[in-house]
């Protein structure tokens, strides 16, 4: 017997307020990033994290404008490859993109993230030996995506007792529960998911969002997040889904490009035409792009008119 015991929950979240973020989103992907790509983000540090399997770095800039330090998590590319298993930008700037479609900055799940090329030189003087990682470059490519502060690894996600009485934890739970759908997600290993610790407002974020997108293979021995597990989600979100329309979705066919300059650098630039629909990572006449396939698009738009549907039908409950 899963019925809410509450009707509503008011957003916990007060506009322009960010308490488990270094900058607001907004100041992430325009101020910093161009910061970024003129080189006034000195690397400070550099070192392995303490968790994960895929090599990710701590990587600390000093900002030499606002003078802060910027701290992230930067996963490398696998040599050789654009985009491969659990290494992979593309779907994570997609995750990024995706929970804009109905949560506001406040609110979002999944942390700013941002593709970089980092020159070998400069990347070796913090974080030892790397080759290049793309054939005719010298730069180490990557995501950058940045680090959440007073957050934990919960001992338990979710409790779906207090997700009936507790409004605010519904609030959070249900946004992360529906970002996770949406975009397939299927890798729920521990510690993939960091909780605020504040528990009074426990606010979800997925760092790790390459095992998405109908990947295969995964691990289908544990619970994943890419169903519907909470008994209800907020109307707000649901009635943002239904105004996008099927054309909404075709800018995720090319959300970042990287182009080859004089000096083998990957630098970032608008986004062109996309060089090949069928696929979500490209490089091709020293131009990267990264997205989703047309394939994987069409995926999404299915399940967010599949999400719709099941709310419609009173299959899930609202609030």
């Amino acid at each position: 017997d899963r019925q809410l015991q509450f009707k509503e929950a008011p957003s916990p979240s007060v506009k322009g307020q960010f308490p488990n973020w270094q900058f607001t989103p907004k100041e992430l992907e325009t101020t910093i990033y161009q910061r970024a790509k003129e080189g006034k983000l000195p690397a400070k540090e550099m070192e392995r994290t303490a968790h994960g399997t895929t090599g990710a770095l701590v990587l600390i800039n000093h900002d030499e404008v606002s003078g802060k330090d910027i701290k992230w998590k930067f996963k490398k590319n696998v040599p050789g490859w654009v985009d491969s298993f659990n290494t992979s930008p593309r779907k994570e700037l997609a995750a990024y993109e995706i929970q804009k479609f109905f949560l506001d900055p406040e609110d979002y799940v999944v942390p700013t993230c941002l593709a970089f090329c980092i020159p070998r030189d400069r990347f070796m003087k913090r974080g030892g030996y790397a080759a290049a990682t793309l054939e005719g470059t010298d730069c180490v490519l990557g995501l950058a995506s940045i680090w959440m502060v007073d957050v934990t690894i919960p001992d338990k996600l979710y409790d779906e007792s207090r997700f009936l009485q507790d409004p605010t934890y519904a609030y959070f739970m249900s946004n992360f529960n529906l970002l996770t759908y949406l975009i397939e997600h299927r890798d729920a290993r521990v510690g993939q998911f960091l909780v605020s610790k504040d528990d009074k407002r426990r606010q979800i974020f997925s760092f790790d969002n390459g095992i998405s997108f109908g990947f295969w293979p995964y691990n289908f021995f544990i619970l994943q997040w890419e169903d519907i597990h909470v008994p209800a989600l907020r109307q707000n979100s649901i009635e943002r889904l239904r105004k996008i329309k099927r054309q909404d979705l075709d800018f995720l066919g090319v959300i970042a490009q990287l182009e080859l300059d004089q000096n083998g650098i990957l630098l970032p630039k608008p986004v062109g035409e996309n060089l090949d629909p069928k696929e979500g990572a490209k490089y091709k006449d020293g131009i990267v792009q990264y997205g989703l396939s047309k394939s994987e698009i069409d995926a999404v738009w299915d399940r967010i008119q599949n999400i719709i549907a099941e709310v419609d039908a009173g299959n899930i409950q609202v609030f």
